[in-house]
């Protein structure tokens, strides 16, 4: 269990969750590697040759977006997190949402605690873009939600999905760009547990530009 940095009642805190007062629900906001060779930043970090200058080689493929695009399986993966209980998911509803809101889709789903503990899950959205004429990551976290379950529970879970979802910074124009295609919607309790997948479909003229 890892605890980082919890207050003055980290301890109380601590003693609660390991006695099995309450379950565990934090997420990893990092990625742990099996190996600092597997960092994708291993090979730039620390100046070679006494140089002071650090080239940050890995550009927008840092975290687990380097992890997945070199292949490599961390020891512990982004979004990763344990519980006394266990936990389903099911439904994936993808909703055009009305012109006029900031938001593009609502990302619908079902969460169900499988366990015989009450607990709380965090539900991960991760959106991938395969057609982009720019390198991009296999996949990046859009939006997230906590929902505390009783055993046997199940709840509906929406997150909504705005423009910048759907973007990248486009370097060479200075601003956020959204190119027309399908973009992969993944929903799981981590980046690398991928429960549910669906396809939404950007029309021209709703990128930015």
């Amino acid at each position: 269990m890892h605890a980082w940095y919890p207050g003055q009642e980290g301890g109380t805190a601590l003693a609660q969750l390991l006695f099995g007062d309450f379950s565990p629900s934090g997420k990893l906001p990092a990625t742990f590697e099996r190996r600092w060779e597997d960092n994708p930043t291993f090979r730039s970090y620390y100046p070679q040759h006494g140089d002071k200058h650090v080239e940050y080689t890995e550009g927008i493929f840092v975290g687990y977006r380097g992890y997945e695009k070199a292949g490599v399986r961390p020891l512990f993966p982004f979004g990763f997190g344990l519980s006394y209980s266990a936990f389903s998911y099911s439904g994936l509803q993808l909703t055009p949402v009305p012109g006029g809101s900031e938001s593009l889709v609502a990302a619908t789903f079902q969460v169900k605690n499988t366990g015989s503990r009450e607990a709380a899950e965090v539900a991960q959205v991760y959106v991938g873009d395969s057609h982009a004429s720019l390198p991009r990551p296999a996949k990046e976290l859009k939006g997230f939600a906590r929902v505390s379950l009783r055993p046997g529970e199940q709840k509906e879970v929406t997150i909504l999905l705005d423009r910048r979802a759907f973007s990248y910074y486009d370097v060479a124009n200075h601003g956020w760009r959204a190119e027309p295609g399908d973009f992969a919607i993944l929903v799981g309790s981590s980046s690398a547990d991928i429960q549910l997948r669906g396809t939404f479909s950007l029309a021209p003229g709703q990128g930015m530009n």
